[in-house]
């Protein structure tokens, strides 16, 4: 029965007893002494439907809140199923757990081999795998961290259901219990199912962790057995080049160079498998360059004088897609935190190789010879140091082509052999060729005394540093080309009026800034002195220094010095880009020269401030500073600082602009330039004019082209009075209307201006759209009205 309903049959029955209590009272003779009895009744009935009520109002109170507890504890069992069905991908997971545990086993044994102690290009390669075994291991750790976390924070939710006692409670209604039950069951089931993930997931971190453990162990193995074979990398190794005999090496040349090549390759496939990062970032780096040469290309082709710029090309109109490559292959390794010499020389074959394409018509005959032979000698040097164990035929082929390379290098060195036909020969040729020249000479002794190690990487390092060198000069040319396209596909824009010499004469300063320090960065990599230079460097510029209460380092210094030198490149390529002396023609009145101005001021601004950011200089060191300078101007800098500040009013309120004819102090010319300081006039006999900016505020100015280059010219006539000064004046109208050069609004005219002793003066004025025409057109003027009188037999006098 229903409670509601239980609840009033109840009350209706309490009703009727009362009632009839009551008219039994009025039948009957009131007695006394059931008056007591008569009211333990009514006691006990009020207690009786108080009770009930109170259980029924408890009950109306409990079956919403039970229904809010299922409903709540049903959306938490969800979430933990769901939680359970997308959880932790373990399945790829353990199989490569199970093949890095392999490799780290194979690297743990082969460090216990004391027959074939590991040399150090095998130390290196093993320390770079195991770099990246613990890069990998040290995520897997994270997130499985992170989800066990989520794991055990699910189990408490789901142990709050099991445990919770009032879903047992069989008191509430058939359909409110079946409820009860089945969200009881479900937790039952859960809790099993996490105890058992739980168990898994911490057995798989406590494999992650172990093996994450040994991997520390192993790198902190090789990085003392490094510091051992390093210290004694110039020590004798092996029995000296003349003593030594093939029963001396376990293994015969061939044996060595398949293993070396096996192991190589799998190396290389381990480290692009963990490293697809990195190389996306080179991808899409190679694609913007491929788009930009292609997209310049494509709109260069469309212009009138393409085989004039096309001519000034040199690799850009041979391939676009090769020479992008080659900027991939020679940059991109340099993204890499640390590559194994494997891959790093696979990468370098490639380069080899586009460099050979890109060189090819260029070179001559001999050159040919020269480059084939060189890239041989590369090719052997190159799978010379990628052998992880000596050999006997080894050692002669090291001999035997280092000694081939020192021949080379002396006879391009005597001999001033022509290499390159119609590309220019790099001015570093004899310095690289002398350097590789050395180490050669350096490896061929090494060998000799039995020091094979060194000698080993000195020998590639020969090889590769001239090759690198090469190709560094290749790569430079190669991105002159493409701004210079780039210039010339805007040539009616930004990039008006550019020279290819000027622009290879400033981008080749920069660039070359750049290619001698990657050149000496590979250096170091292949002689294996990369590590060791840098943590001196680094530990010389970053010690604390103290001058008084100043403390400073060398780093924040060089690090403030370095951005102001990028700043000061980047305010010279855009005072470049923007400026318009270099044409030829009349000079168009433009307002590039305030835009490029502010853009300087603006590049010099951010530049001062990420310096000073970036070296760390405090804001009081700032202050004092500025305080100085204060004084600085009080006394002797007020000039300087008129004329910049002069410079940023003249940017912001442009009282002239670039190709504007100003005349000021007596002076007059053409605006070429619009300076930080100063601005430069072009008198138009081929002097500039420096004036300070202070003088073009101070002085009066007087601009001609303030709104346009129009400009009134007049010519003085004298006609003889014996001619027929009417028909003159005809006869110049005429001609002013035939002129096509000259204005029609405002009308030209010609008025009597005077009358002399022997002639009448007439005033002829005509306007011209363009003030750098006026003289052309003022002499074929006067040359047709000359023509005319004479025709006409008027008389000039």
């Amino acid at each position: 029965m229903p409670v509601k309903s239980r609840l009033r049959f109840m009350v209706i029955s309490v009703f009727c007893c009362l009632i009839f209590s009551q008219v039994k009272a009025q039948v009957k003779k009131r007695n006394p002494r059931h008056r007591k009895t008569d009211n333990q009744v009514l006691d006990l009935n009020s207690h009786l439907s108080d009770s009930i009520l109170r259980e029924a109002e408890i009950k109306d109170t409990t079956v919403p809140y039970m229904v809010n507890k299922i409903e709540t504890y049903s959306f938490g069992l969800n979430r933990a199923e769901n939680f359970l069905d997308h959880g932790a991908d373990t399945t790829g997971m353990l199989g490569s757990l199970s093949g890095l545990e392999r490799r780290l086993n194979y690297f743990h044994n082969r460090l216990n081999r004391n027959d074939n102690p590991m040399n150090l290009r095998s130390l290196n390669t093993a320390y770079v795998m195991l770099g990246e075994a613990r890069e990998t291991l040290e995520d897997w750790d994270q997130s499985l961290t992170v989800y066990i976390a989520h794991l055990n924070n699910t189990h408490q939710q789901i142990r709050l259901v099991k445990h919770d006692s009032s879903l047992l409670n069989d008191s509430l209604n058939i359909i409110l219990r079946g409820q009860m039950s089945a969200v009881y069951s479900r937790s039952l089931s859960l809790d099993s199912i996490l105890h058992n993930s739980t168990i898994k997931i911490n057995t798989l971190r406590n494999r992650v962790s172990i093996n994450l453990l040994l991997v520390k162990d192993l790198q902190s193995e090789i990085t003392d057995r490094r510091q051992v074979v390093t210290r004694a990398i110039w020590e004798q190794e092996e029995a000296p080049f003349f003593k030594s005999c093939a029963t001396d090496y376990d293994s015969t040349l061939s044996e060595v160079v398949q293993d070396g090549l096996v192991r190589s390759g799998r190396v290389i496939r381990i480290f692009m498998s963990s490293t697809w990062d990195t190389r996306s970032i080179n991808l899409g780096i190679w694609l913007l360059l491929l788009i930009w040469f292609l997209i310049t290309g494509h709109l260069v082709r469309k212009k009138t004088e393409r085989e004039h710029i096309i001519h000034n090309l040199t690799f850009l109109n041979k391939s676009a897609v090769l020479s992008s490559l080659l900027l991939l292959v020679t940059y991109g390794p340099f993204l890499y935190v640390s590559a194994p010499a494997a891959y790093v020389h696979l990468n370098e074959l490639f380069r080899l190789l586009l460099l050979s394409i890109l060189l090819s018509p260029y070179l001559s005959k001999r050159g040919k010879a020269a480059w084939i032979s060189l890239a041989v000698i590369w090719t052997v040097f190159a799978i010379d140091d990628i052998l992880l164990d000596s050999a006997y035929g080894e050692r002669w082929g090291l001999m035997a082509v280092g000694i081939f390379l020192a021949v080379i290098c002396i006879w391009l060195l005597r001999m001033n052999t022509i290499v390159f036909k119609n590309l220019e020969n790099p001015r570093a040729r004899k310095w690289v060729l002398a350097f590789t020249l050395t180490q050669i000479l350096f490896s061929i002794g090494c060998n000799l005394a039995g020091r094979v190690t060194i000698s080993k990487l000195l020998a590639f390092s020969s090889i590769d540093s001239l090759v690198l060198a090469g190709t560094l000069n290749v790569c430079c040319t190669i991105l002159i080309d493409a701004v210079y396209l780039q210039s010339e596909v805007f040539q009616n824009r930004f990039f008006a009026f550019l020279q290819f010499v000027d622009l290879k004469n400033k981008m080749r300063r920069v660039l070359w800034v750049v290619a001698v320090f990657v050149w000496i960065l590979s250096i170091l990599r292949n002689l294996m002195l990369y590590d060791r230079v840098s943590s001196i460097i680094f530990y010389f510029i970053n010690e604390p220094r103290t001058i008084g209460s100043f403390t400073f380092s060398y780093a924040s210094g060089i690090l403030f010095i370095l951005i102001i030198w990028i700043s000061s490149v980047l305010s010279q390529f855009v005072n470049f880009f923007f400026d318009e002396r270099h044409n030829p023609g009349p000079q168009k009145k433009t307002r590039l020269g305030s835009i490029a101005l502010l853009v300087r001021i603006g590049i010099w601004t951010s530049g001062f401030l990420i310096a000073v950011a970036a070296a760390g200089i405090p804001i009081n060191k700032i202050s004092i500073l500025i305080g100085a300078l204060g004084v600085g101007i009080g006394f002797g800098l007020q000039n300087l600082v008129n004329n910049l500040v002069s410079g940023i009013i003249i940017a912001f309120e442009r009282p002239i602009q670039i190709g504007d004819i100003i005349e000021i102090g007596g002076k007059t010319g053409t605006v070429q330039e619009i300076g930080v300081r100063s601005s430069q006039i072009n008198n138009g006999e081929g002097a500039n004019i420096i004036v300070p900016n202070g003088d073009l505020l101070s002085q009066q100015l007087i601009n001609w082209t303030v709104h346009n280059r129009n400009k009134r010219v007049k010519i003085l006539i004298s006609v003889a009075y014996h001619s027929d000064f009417r028909k003159a004046r005809e006869l110049i109208l005429e001609e002013l209307n035939k002129n096509e050069k000259i204005m029609r609004d405002p009308k030209p005219a010609v008025t009597v201006d005077n009358f002399a002793n022997n002639a009448v003066n007439y005033e002829v004025k005509f306007w011209v759209p363009d003030m750098s025409d006026t003289g052309t057109i003022r002499n074929e003027l006067m040359l047709e009205i000359m023509d005319a009188f004479l025709k006409n037999a008027i008389v000039i006098i």
